[in-house]
């Protein structure tokens, strides 16, 4: 499937890895397809390129710098991290609307242990207030 077409004719597929951003709460929430994709590592780490507007979640060590560990128990559909400062840095970088949470399908990469996010196919989704 071909992710780079118009935001109006994407729809959003739930079995494939995902994430959204909302500036509101300063919240990144790592869908549970995604931890799956990447076997639920005990540990992982953010990774973004903002000349190409990707955003990558990598498996890696707890001594790895910006390391977070994952909860042993996932009791829910969803895994939210708070950070104020990277969420609006992304809004930032990509021109987004704070009125709206935005979503992003992944691509996995097996190989090197990682989610590939592309933000220039980001979804708007209303917030629920």
């Amino acid at each position: 499937m071909n992710w780079r077409c118009q935001m109006e004719q994407t729809t959003w597929n739930y079995s494939d890895p995902g994430i959204s951003f909302a500036i509101s709460y300063g919240r990144i929430t790592i869908f549970k397809t995604t931890l799956k994709a990447l076997n639920y590592p005990p540990y992982f780490r953010f990774l973004l390129d903002t000349d190409h507007k990707q955003f990558g979640i990598e498996c890696c060590g707890y001594e790895s710098d910006g390391s977070h560990q994952l909860l042993d128990v996932m009791t829910r559909e969803h895994y939210d991290i708070k950070s104020m400062d990277l969420v609006r840095f992304i809004y930032e970088t990509c021109g987004w609307d704070k009125k709206y949470t935005y979503r992003i399908n992944g691509i996995a990469m097996p190989d090197h242990r990682m989610i590939v996010f592309d933000l220039t196919t980001a979804l708007k989704v209303d917030e629920f207030l």
